[in-house]
């Protein structure tokens, strides 16, 4: 969108009644909340691809952009839509303001679980970004809550090569009747195997008796490995 003077000025003249929408709303916010988010500063910009946002600091401040809320602009946001713009911004600043309770702080981020928790006290959209007609949708916030973080690529990587190991550990790779060697009890026979889920369990006589080894340690002391 091309910003030219009479668009500026236009759009200016409207900060003083936004201004005053905006915390009239937000005192109704903090009247639910005990918390005084209506006294913060708000500021307003000329952004393109920013909606609004909160500043988290001990100059904390509310911004929004006037390309979306000024009346003057082509397609405007909807009342609904600049309702639900304000919360989303109220709500990071409940996050940085009240105590999350610990088991709604499982997912961390800027729209991690603490915000998507603060979001459900006031009814915002629990969306990451704002998108016009969400606020106007029912959410199952208890669910969303619940719902377990995705595990972080590192994290998922890692569990697959353990359930690689644990397979490859789990699988037979000695027979009944066959021969080891132990460092401690010498030769034996195995008499029994026992898979498990992550392993196999060997059962193996030797001179003084019956003993029970795991088939991986018993595999990494043939190879030296022990």
């Amino acid at each position: 969108m091309i910003i030219n003077e009479t668009l500026y000025r236009e759009l200016s003249k409207e900060i003083p009644e936004l201004e005053r929408e905006i915390r009239q709303f937000y005192k109704t916010l903090d009247q639910k909340t005990g918390l005084h988010g209506s006294t913060l500063p708000i500021t307003f910009g000329y952004e393109t691809d920013v909606v609004g946002s909160f500043t988290r600091s001990d100059g904390s401040c509310f911004h929004f952009s006037l390309l979306f809320l000024g009346s003057c602009v082509p397609n405007p946001l909807s009342i609904s839509d600049r309702k639900d713009l304000y919360k989303h911004e109220y709500a990071h600043y409940m996050e940085a303001t009240m105590h999350i309770p610990v088991e709604y702080r499982f997912r961390p981020g800027l729209h991690g679980s603490a915000w998507q928790y603060c979001c459900s006290l006031i009814g915002a959209a629990p969306t990451p970004y704002f998108e016009p007609g969400k606020g106007d949708k029912t959410y199952d916030y208890d669910r969303l809550l619940k719902k377990k973080p995705p595990l972080h690529p590192s994290a998922a990587a890692y569990r697959a090569t353990q359930e690689r190991k644990n397979k490859d550990n789990s699988t037979v790779k000695f027979q009944i009747g066959d021969t080891i060697s132990h460092p401690k009890y010498g030769e034996g026979t195995i008499q029994d195997i026992k898979p498990l889920s992550s392993s196999v369990r060997l059962s193996v006589l030797f001179r003084d008796g019956l003993h029970t080894l795991d088939q991986t340690w018993l595999i990494r002391y043939q190879h030296g490995l022990h």
